[in-house]
Formats: C-alpha cells, structure tokens, sequence
C-alpha cells in the first residue's frame, strides 16, 4: 500500500465535494479507493473551506502587516539612536585619556569611565593609556615650542598683572587697584 504524502489541490476540491454534498457512504468510499483515513479527507476538506473563506489567509496577511511595521519602528528607532552615537576607535580612547589626564583625572579612573562609556567592549589597560598619553604630550611638547616664542611676551605680561592686580570679584571683573601699594584710606598694601 502506497500512500500519497501529499494530496494535490484537485483532490483537496473532491474531498471537501464528498464531505459537503456526498451521499451517505461517500467519505468511505473515497477514503478505502486513496487508502486514506476518513479523518484525513476531512482535514482536506477543512483546508478547502479556509482556503476559499480566506480568513485564514487574511489573518496571516495582518499578522504580517504587524510584524513589518514593529520591524519598520525598530529599524527607525535604531537609526535615530545611530545619529548620537559614537565610535569608541583607538584613537578615540588615547584622546579620552589624554584629556582626562590634562585635567587632572588619573588614568585608572579615566580607564573606569571608559568602561562606562565603551559598555561591554575591550578597553585598554592603564599602561597602555599612559603610554598613549605620552605620546601625545611628546606631540603636543613639539607644537608648543614653537608657540612658545610668539607667546612669551605676553605671557611676561600676563604674569605681572596677574601679580599686582588681584582676582576677579564675583561679577568677574578685575578690581583696578595694585596689590601692592598704598589704599585710599591712607593703610598700607592689600593682604
């Protein structure tokens, strides 16, 4: 006995015609000539009937429709949060480092807010930070010879005021008046 493993649609259409409008005996008939079981063309049948309702097919469509547009939002949410990020590349790290050590951050607690930062990705150990940092201030050392002649001038300058006028005041103005020197009030100079 050879059983076919899948029935054609033309077959499905004469199963569902026995089940519906067949006579009494019908549905054996058939069954006992395909060597089939009744529950099996009654399950052909059930599939006619779906097939030609199209509720099923419907239903699969919407369910569908659902998931393209659920896909169609994440996509877009995804590509709205890839506009703030950024890359966490070597060279970025090494300018992380080099900016926490010039103010004045360690660079064991630099390398812990990389982490932070960086989430679960692999960051560099501190000695490798540090000899990023350096690197940089070699860099950096070489440009600032060169700046360091034009500036130094000013800087004298700057220096002196510095020294004979005292800091801002909470309005973040200078007060005109030396350190050094005599007050109005006749009182030696400003401590």
């Amino acid at each position: 006995m050879e059983r076919a493993t899948m029935p054609t649609i033309t077959q499905r259409i004469a199963s569902a015609f026995v089940v519906f409008c067949g006579r009494y005996g019908d549905v054996t008939k058939m069954a006992h000539e395909r060597e089939q079981s009744r529950q099996s063309l009654y399950r052909e049948a059930s599939l006619v009937v779906d097939a030609v309702d199209g509720t099923a097919a419907q239903s699969q469509i919407d369910e569908l429709e659902r998931r393209l547009a659920g896909q169609q939002t994440q996509i877009q949410d995804l590509q709205e949060r890839l506009k703030h990020a950024v890359e966490i590349t070597r060279d970025k790290e090494d300018e992380f480092a080099s900016v926490a050590q010039a103010e004045g951050v360690s660079l064991s607690v630099a390398r812990r807010l990389l982490q932070v930062v960086a989430g679960s990705a692999t960051i560099p150990s501190v000695p490798t930070l540090g000899r990023a940092t350096e690197g940089a201030g070699k860099r950096a050392g070489a440009l600032l010879e060169v700046l360091d002649e034009v500036i130094r001038p000013k800087i004298t300058q700057l220096t002196a005021d510095e020294i004979f006028f005292p800091q801002a005041g909470f309005d973040a103005r200078r007060a005109r008046q030396p350190l050094l020197g005599r007050r109005k009030n006749g009182r030696g100079p400003r401590r």
